[in-house]
């Protein structure tokens, strides 16, 4: 997407164009489902809320989803060679 520039030289009618472009790509801020009134806001919201990737103790630490596959895999694995044994229940009368 280009960015949008509103010139000294633009018209009163370029600048609304221009204007309404931006407020069009920026998207209707009543529409944020975060707690954040604004977008900048919003993301930052969002940003605190995942934490700080770089502590995930997977190999992949760029993103949750890609994070949470690398556990699956790894468990799919796991169970696949290795029979899960089940917890034995004693009873005592």
């Amino acid at each position: 997407m280009a960015v949008t520039v509103v010139n000294i030289t633009d018209s009163l009618d370029q600048w609304r164009s221009k204007t309404n472009t931006i407020s069009t790509n920026l998207g209707d801020t009543a529409t944020i489902t975060t707690t954040a009134t604004n977008v900048v806001g919003g993301l930052n919201e969002l940003d605190n809320e995942q934490g700080d990737l770089t502590q995930l103790s997977t190999a992949q630490k760029s993103n949750l989803v890609g994070s949470m596959n690398e556990i699956k895999s790894d468990f799919d694995t796991l169970s696949a060679s290795t029979p899960l044994t089940r917890p034995v229940l004693i009873a005592f009368a």
